[in-house]
């Protein structure tokens, strides 16, 4: 599902990363992860984080990934949207088997991995 190839857009691929590295440092969570949503005019949609929900139970805190905290911000599906994935230290980041569903549900094509990307 994660694809290196990316459409013609507004926003640099350096935009999108300084705005990722900037909305993962939001997290509380060790390994900090950013998804920010695109739409087809290269316009930011929104963006999510990873981070502890404010509920909590017996087993401890759960936490709330990148793609879902995004994608609980777009009003309805959209196969418009472009997710870009991003992880502190530039280590490889992939949806999860429940966020590969939602992101599926969604209608969301594609899915890049900012660690692939060679920015100058």
């Amino acid at each position: 599902m994660i694809k290196n190839n990316v459409m013609n857009m507004s926003a640099t691929i350096q935009e999108i990363l300084e705005l990722a590295k900037k909305t993962a440092d939001k997290s509380d969570v060790k390994h900090k992860v950013a998804c920010i949503l695109i739409d087809d005019r290269g316009n930011v949609v929104t963006t999510g984080y990873n981070h502890h929900s404010s509920r909590s139970n017996r087993l401890g805190r759960n936490t709330i990934h990148a793609e879902c905290d995004a994608l609980s911000k777009v009003r309805k599906p959209s196969n418009n949207l472009t997710m870009f994935l991003y992880r502190h230290n530039n280590n490889p980041i992939h949806p999860c088997p429940c966020c590969s569903t939602l992101i599926k549900a969604y209608g969301i094509k594609e899915v890049v991995s900012l660690h692939t990307m060679k920015v100058e």
